[in-house]
């Protein structure tokens, strides 16, 4: 755009307590904006947000903010929150005759998907509620076979009675899922223009279209999960961005999406299941951004927000992916970058099991409505934030800079009356024991992403992102030995960051089941298909040819084996037998990474199961700048003493607090102190310091 008004780049993201803004202007300048979400209308949030993020570059408004807007990015909860809630469309399912229990059936692994303690007492749990009760499931003839060859044709009077019976039972989505419509998608075609020459007012997702992959549960249960959210998305995103219109923007927002890429909202409505986690991912790519930013290429990225802790590595500078996730123990067929994550945020709940007599926190949170107790909304539960008010780490007349005043009295009261009282101890006892529970739950939660998966925590440096983190993650850093915590200038926001270095990235893939060695003609012919579709989809998007990067990949498993591990292809030509060799090798090398040394098996050979092309079209990143360091001396920024309690002193220790905006590059600061910035907290606990870097990044070095 050659608008010399189209100055900001705005990135905003929907979390479950805070909806966050991240502006950045012409001259690589970042400045944020934050506001309560608002799960009663999510937009009226974003528009808040959008206000701060304003008032804090100057701007008078909105619609100044917006009307000089060349790139509008979002991540948002909606799809996550509607699958949680079970409020999505009434939605109904068109199988193969003969198959309408595939669904139903899940998989035979009765855990698969549960935590530790969930799976302990499986005899006491059930399956899940479907999302698609068998009565609205209809079968319709016609089969195809594994090599695409129709055995039976499809009856077009037959799928109409079948529309027409679902639409009958008041349907606002169809999922369609035919047998092997992978190799061959004519029948589904005819499913899909039927529902929408009939009734296209119903929303319809395709297998093929979806989840083009084998294995035909996951598959269906991937078009179904897209499906019952699919209007709920695309009803928000699409009133978004007429309000944003409205309001001055020009350019369509383009779409977080849970592999780490943008999509148009268009394409978002069409597959709505990659929206499902996009806002941890986006958080994620704004970490690898940082890393990339200071030299730091092993990054464990570390979210603590109002309502989860969430844990993802960048190892060498790549973002790890889940090709298979697991949502409600419904296995996807939905790449996405690798989450783990607790119920374990600022918002978290502190509660007294009566049966033990035990202190425990999480995984229930207050969410943004009603809060912690001392937010003052009606909150009546202890949390952590109420914990950490009650122990001096969050100025009360300082959260959100002033803009939203803590009640520490109201705090300390229900950790007194819910928690303390009946432990018989002091409210200050009762904090001190829900700050150490919460930061054991992250701790432990970090050991299993990395100890357990083969990785040594003291070789990462920690991101810390999210509103609560940079309270509490110096303390979980000196108990895994992690020597380095690195709190983002964009910390509390850093979801929104991720947002405006992301790119718009495709991901397309095809399923082929082939014992090696595998045939070179034939997998570039594969590859070529996808690449092609790839490189048409980006150009009709507007990029040029030099914008576009395309990555190949496999899914490879050892015969007769379960793990497959997905494998970048070497190179980007035509396929030899060398690039085959370097590719079996580097499974082999993937394959002990991942389950341990000795873990593989060479002898019983190896088979492809999949093909995948991710297909990047590259936007201009943001240009942040950096600013030479100076003096280590901070007195300029010191503000008053408070007391906050440190557990090296077993009690509330005068300590000085400082005014982020006051420190400049250079500047050293010796804990014990606190560093203010509006939108977060950074303690600095007695044996570490703390420097900012310049990038204007706080960086504390533990111990």
């Amino acid at each position: 755009m050659t608008d010399s008004r189209a100055r900001y780049i705005v990135g905003v993201d929907i979390g479950g307590t805070f909806t966050d803004c991240v502006i950045l202007d012409a001259d690589g300048k970042l400045s944020i904006g934050k506001a309560l979400s608002t799960p009663h209308d999510f937009a009226a949030g974003v528009v808040d947000s959008l206000e701060n993020g304003a008032a804090n570059l100057g701007l008078r408004s909105v619609e100044d903010l917006l009307g000089a807007t060349r790139l509008f990015f979002h991540a948002c909860t909606v799809s996550d929150n509607t699958l949680i809630t079970r409020s999505g469309a009434r939605t109904g399912m068109v199988v193969t005759e003969g198959f309408p229990d595939t669904f139903l059936m899940m998989r035979g692994n009765v855990t698969h998907g549960l935590t530790e303690t969930e799976a302990s007492h499986v005899a006491g749990l059930e399956k899940p509620e479907p999302l698609v009760p068998r009565t609205l499931t209809e079968e319709v003839p016609g089969r195809i076979d594994y090599k695409g060859s129709v055995l039976i044709e499809t009856d077009a009077g037959r799928i109409e009675e079948a529309v027409e019976r679902l639409v009958a039972k008041r349907v606002e989505s169809v999922a369609v899922c035919l047998l092997w419509s992978i190799a061959n998608d004519a029948h589904e075609q005819a499913v899909a223009e039927a529902v929408r020459r009939l009734h296209p007012e119903v929303h319809v997702s395709r297998s093929s279209e979806v989840a083009p992959f084998l294995g035909e549960y996951e598959r269906t249960a991937t078009t179904v999960f897209s499906a019952y959210i699919g209007p709920r998305i695309a009803s928000y995103l699409r009133n978004l961005q007429r309000d944003l219109a409205a309001r001055g923007l020009r350019q369509e927002p383009l779409v977080m999406q849970a592999y780490g890429g943008m999509l148009s909202i268009e394409e978002t409505s069409r597959k709505a299941i990659g929206t499902l986690e996009s806002g941890p991912a986006a958080g994620v790519v704004g970490s690898k951004f940082v890393g990339d930013l200071i030299g730091e290429p092993n990054v464990l990225a570390v979210d603590m927000g109002g309502t989860t802790f969430k844990v993802s590595l960048v190892r060498k500078g790549n973002i790890e992916r889940d090709y298979q996730p697991v949502f409600e123990r419904y296995s996807i067929l939905a790449p996405k970058i690798w989450v783990a994550s607790i119920g374990a945020g600022g918002g978290s709940i502190a509660w007294i099991d009566e049966k033990a007599g035990l202190l425990k926190v999480g995984p229930r949170g207050a969410g943004a409505a009603p809060g912690p107790v001392a937010y003052g909304l009606g909150g009546t539960e202890p949390t952590v934030c109420d914990a950490d008010v009650a122990l001096g780490y969050l100025n009360p007349k300082y959260f959100l800079g002033g803009r939203l005043a803590l009640d520490k009295d109201a705090a300390v009261a229900a950790i007194g009356e819910r928690v303390a009282k009946p432990l018989g101890m002091t409210a200050v006892e009762a904090a001190g024991g829900i700050f150490r529970i919460i930061n054991a739950h992250m701790s432990d939660l970090i050991r299993r992403c990395t100890v357990e998966r083969g990785y040594d925590p003291r070789e990462f440096t920690m991101v810390a992102i999210g509103g609560s983190a940079p309270v509490h993650l110096a303390r979980c850093a000196a108990q895994l030995g992690v020597r380095k915590v690195v709190i983002p200038l964009t910390a509390s926001v850093h979801a929104a960051t991720g947002l405006i270095s992301a790119d718009v990235t495709y991901e397309y893939g095809m399923s082929d089941h082939v014992v090696a060695p595998l045939d070179p003609v034939r997998l570039g012919a594969g590859f070529d298909r996808l690449c092609g579709r790839a490189a048409n989809d980006l150009a009709r998007a507007g990029f040029q040819e030099h914008d576009i990067d395309l990555f190949r990949s496999v899914d490879l498993r050892y015969r007769y084996q379960l793990n497959e591990i997905n494998v970048p292809l070497p190179g980007s030509g035509p396929i030899t037998d060398a690039d085959l060799e370097r590719l079996y090798e580097r499974f082999d090398e993937l394959y002990e990474q991942s389950f341990g040394k000795g873990a593989g098996y060479p002898e019983a050979g190896k088979e492809m199961l999949a093909l995948r092309v991710t297909a990047i079209g590259r936007l201009a990143k943001p240009a942040v700048h950096a600013t030479a360091t100076g003096a280590a001396d901070a007195s300029g920024a010191r503000k008053k003493t408070r007391p906050v309690y440190f557990e090296e002193h077993g009690d509330f220790a005068p300590t000085d607090t400082y005014d982020f905006h006051g420190l400049s590059p250079g500047a050293r600061i010796d804990g014990p102190a606190v560093i203010e910035t509006p939108v977060t907290t950074i303690v600095v606990n007695p044996k570490d310091h703390a420097v900012m870097d310049e990038f204007r990044n706080v960086v504390i070095h533990v111990g």
